[in-house]
């Protein structure tokens, strides 16, 4: 059997929910059910997500049974930024490099466009197939929310990158069918499949046990009803909106809690929530490893996206909503994100606001309250069924299959 050798180039770090809950699903499946696949994850590792030697291993030994072979480097950041990418960049393509010649590896594929653009450039360079996965204007993401200016390099190269890797890579995947629409107006040679942020059913769903173990450890009644933010502040998300909008709900109704998980600094959020005059016995602020983020879903009733509504937000394909919904929890989310606002209103399991504002959490909070009267089993089942036909994993293997076949 001729083996089919293919780098999938990451450049976020192995235990990064982005790569770990997401990517790394469709991996360990091709890997069982293409026996003539080999695949080669060069991943960039960052101290937030740091490994010890003997939790490494043990990474290394399960994705051996896979067919997946682990090539950790480095992620560089800080000052001199453009210089530390550059080396990134070196480090990544000289390791391609020796895959290329050393076990004959044919395909490269880069998760995201920033990952992207760099494998690109080394699939022009070395005669590689390219695979662009989870295929997205991060450029357009990072200008409406003034994270870049648009005169900045930062943008103008991202911006050119992912047009020009758009128009030429052999394939493309992306989460929504807006972006399929718009690769087909572009006119791309490359095939353009429709494969978003997943989640596998089997193993993310609602966890009594979880909800009551959250809740014992913040103290939280059985009877109260927990809003939850899982994610990011600020950036390409709301910031201080996300505290407008909580106080907004909590003057609405005071018997609320607001359980916010967020890998940013509690002192930054904690600042947000009190100069909206939130009281400290209304909320609290935690982060979770991604394995137990399921238990925090289960310990709620109502879920928080923060995405801000700008134009370039209907191509993103966000995990949480997916989540959330596979563990039966309606959410709240700004109307043109991914399809989201779309789900929510199409199966009743969430409510679609304009932006995160004092007008928006007044209008809408009635439909929050119809939610969180609802009868939490019933609601449950609607929602998990919601989330399994949206974002299931079963639903897209089948894309999967297809697009490593042709690798």
């Amino acid at each position: 059997m001729k083996l089919r050798h293919v780098i999938i180039y990451v450049y976020n770090s192995f235990n990064d929910p982005l790569f770990k809950g997401n990517l790394l699903l469709f991996l360990q499946h091709v890997g069982r059910q293409q026996p003539d696949l080999r695949l080669h994850l060069i991943t960039y590792e960052q101290q937030d997500y740091a490994l010890s030697e003997e939790q490494a291993a043990h990474v290394r030994a399960d994705l051996a049974t896979y067919n997946i072979e682990w090539h950790p480097l480095q992620w560089h950041s800080g000052s001199f930024k453009l210089l530390k990418k550059a080396y990134d960049l070196l480090v990544g393509f000289l390791l391609v490099l020796k895959l290329r010649i050393g076990v004959g590896a044919r395909s490269i594929s880069g998760l995201g466009t920033v990952a992207g653009s760099f494998a690109f450039m080394m699939a022009k360079v070395l005669g590689l197939r390219y695979y662009g996965y989870q295929y997205e204007p991060h450029s357009e993401f990072m200008l409406d929310c003034n994270v870049w200016p648009e005169s900045s390099l930062a943008y103008r190269g991202l911006h050119y990158m992912e047009r020009l890797s758009g128009m030429h890579a052999d394939i493309l995947s992306t989460g929504t069918v807006h972006m399929v629409r718009r690769m087909q107006e572009w006119g791309t040679p490359a095939k353009v499949y429709k494969l978003p942020s997943c989640i596998d059913e089997n193993k993310i769903f609602f966890r009594p046990e979880g909800r009551d173990r959250i809740r014992a450890k913040y103290n939280i009644p059985a009877q109260k009803q927990v809003i939850l933010y899982l994610g990011k502040f600020g950036g390409i998300y709301y910031d201080r909106e996300i505290a407008v909008l909580f106080r907004e709900f909590y003057r609405q109704n005071p018997a609320l809690f607001f359980l916010i998980v967020s890998p940013d600094a509690p002192a930054h959020i904690a600042g947000l929530m009190q100069a909206e005059g939130l009281p400290e016995t209304s909320y609290t602020i935690t982060r979770s490893p991604y394995e137990q983020v399921q238990d925090y879903i289960s310990a709620a009733d109502f879920g928080v996206v923060a995405v801000p509504s700008q134009p370039s937000q209907k191509f993103r394909s966000p995990i949480k909503v997916g989540e959330y919904l596979c563990c039966g929890l309606p959410y709240l989310v700004c109307a043109g994100v991914s399809e989201d606002d779309l789900v929510a209103e199409k199966y009743g399991v969430g409510v679609v606001v304009s932006s995160f504002t004092q007008a928006e959490a007044v209008r809408v909070y009635p439909q929050v309250a119809q939610l969180l009267a609802t009868d939490k089993e019933a609601l449950r089942r609607k929602c998990r069924q919601a989330g399994i036909e949206y974002r299931g994993l079963s639903q897209y293997l089948p894309t999967v299959d297809t697009i490593f076949a042709q690798l």
